[in-house]
């Protein structure tokens, strides 16, 4: 059975189509890459799959149960999914530690083993020194590299990252994607990522290149420079 499927998806406003008839299925432990440029549908179509909104048309499953359509939507908290989002959305009052454990604490796990786990979680994203410090002293990096501790941490059923590395310099954003692709290699998480950087994308399993809110083409596996060429044989 497939982790997430998507069945002729559909979003409008009005005349607009913003996403239009997306089918779309994932594994479970895939990395998948949504790429496009700005305006081709694919931040509406990963916040759908989030639930933050509902389809116009079509249906969305996570491991065989419908939990998006047209009639109605599973809440964003209820579906067992984190989110990586470009600007870091760390809270600037808690230390890094607690950020990481957050998600532990809404589910009122024990402090001793939230405790063990966070100290684990850092050391895997590597800021198990910085654990005391408030996001203000961190660098862009390294805030992300806490949201991306709190996104594995929960365990999550998928990981949506939008442009996750957007507000990043190429060495920090590199650190992001290996962590994301050590997630899936090495913990069997599955994530669905949305980026316009053929680099960023490259990291992923497969490719799904989108334009005017449709899949247009597909690779698996392939690096930037192969990337970069599908994107411009597509007119990108």
């Amino acid at each position: 059975m497939s982790k997430l499927v998507l069945k002729n998806i559909g979003k409008t406003y009005g005349n607009f189509h913003a996403v239009n008839d997306f089918s779309l299925e994932l594994q479970s432990g895939e990395f998948v890459s949504l790429l496009g440029p700005s305006g081709c549908g694919k931040t509406t179509t990963l916040r759908m799959i989030a639930g933050f909104m509902p389809p116009t048309s079509g249906t969305i499953e996570i491991d065989g149960q419908v939990i998006s359509s047209p009639a109605g939507v599973v809440p964003p908290e209820k579906r067992g999914m984190s989110m990586i989002f470009q600007s870091y959305a760390i809270w600037p009052n808690m230390t890094v530690a607690q950020n990481v454990g957050f998600g532990l604490g809404v589910r009122k796990v024990p402090a001793a083993e939230m405790r063990q786990r966070v100290d684990r979680m850092l050391e895997v994203v590597k800021l198990g020194a910085l654990a005391q410090r408030y996001p203000a002293e961190l660098s862009g990096g390294q805030q992300q590299r806490v949201a991306v501790g709190r996104a594995l941490l929960s365990k999550p059923s998928i990981i949506f990252a939008d442009e996750p590395t957007g507000n990043l310099d190429s060495r920090s954003g590199a650190e992001i994607l290996t962590f994301m692709r050590k997630a899936v290699d090495e913990l069997g998480q599955t994530i669905v990522m949305v980026t316009h950087d053929p680099i960023a994308a490259s990291y992923a399993d497969r490719v799904v290149f989108l334009a005017d809110g449709a899949i247009v083409d597909e690779l698996h596996e392939a690096n930037a420079d192969t990337i970069i060429d599908k994107m411009k044989s597509l007119g990108g």
